[in-house]
């Protein structure tokens, strides 16, 4: 594997985020390269590539090529899955495996620094590239949790974030690292200011209904967008009450739902 040409993206380039994705030349780079784009991945320079430091306790780098013939019918070949969804979050051999159907197949080792993303040759089908975007904000989520980064699926609207079912967000999402009061989304970055509205769109109310404090702890608390065997990380919590402190949550109005 580490014959193959790499060709390195970095999350956030300019915040320096220690979290990067290679490509390989194999790799269906059109339709991900524009995804990778709308997440905020910068491409790095050959240069730059080889100067990407290992020695971060926190970096990760995932791998991404043409699923083996075998990793291909892991991927398609389970009926399994459609009774629980798409997605799949299973144990082999002692590492978190991630598993999105048609899509493609994630191992993300404990404290490792390389992580492996297979991907299925042929992602055509539209609900095959809303896929690939969940897959790349699973892998976000996961390894930016460590640093207290919180994400959620949904967009920025009008600098209030609003939070959906990923159904109804198609994969798009919002991460907020609050430690450097920064909103990411596809349109960009918000900077937090003196509060930031959160408004809940999975569920709406018939009337203006804001959220208590403690509601909107528990719903950031369950409504990220990590999977994992052990939940939300030690950091992610303190993110979470920290934001509670200086935001705003309500539900969204149904009859103004339009205009959100």
């Amino acid at each position: 594997m580490e014959s193959a040409k790499w060709t390195y993206y970095q999350y956030r380039k300019p915040h320096d985020y220690p979290i990067y994705i290679r490509l390989s030349a194999e790799a269906p780079t059109p339709k991900l390269i524009h995804l990778l784009t709308e997440l905020g991945f910068s491409a790095l320079s050959d240069a730059e590539g080889k100067k990407v430091s290992l020695s971060r306790m926190h970096t990760r780098i995932l791998s991404v090529q043409e699923a083996s013939a075998r990793i291909q019918r892991e991927i398609s070949g389970s009926e399994i899955l459609d009774k629980y969804g798409a997605e799949s979050l299973s144990l082999q051999r002692g590492m978190p495996v991630y598993t999105f159907r048609k899509v493609g197949l994630m191992g993300m080792p404990f404290g490792k620094t390389f992580w492996e993303l297979a991907l299925h040759p042929d992602l055509a089908h539209t609900d095959q590239l809303v896929g690939l975007r969940i897959v790349l904000v699973r892998f976000l989520a996961q390894a930016l949790s460590y640093a207290g980064v919180l994400c959620y699926w949904g967009m920025v609207k009008d600098d209030a974030v609003i939070v959906m079912k990923q159904t109804q967000s198609f994969g798009e999402a919002v991460l907020i690292d609050f430690g450097r009061r920064l909103v990411f989304s596809n349109g960009g970055e918000l900077r937090i200011g003196a509060g930031l509205k959160i408004i809940r769109k999975d569920k709406e109310s018939r009337t203006a209904a804001q959220m208590s404090r403690e509601d909107l702890i528990g719903f950031l608390s369950v409504s990220t967008c990590l999977l994992s065997f052990t939940g939300i990380t030690p950091m992610m919590k303190k993110a979470i009450y920290d934001l509670s402190s200086s935001a705003s949550g309500a539900y969204a109005v149904t009859e103004l739902t339009a205009n959100l």
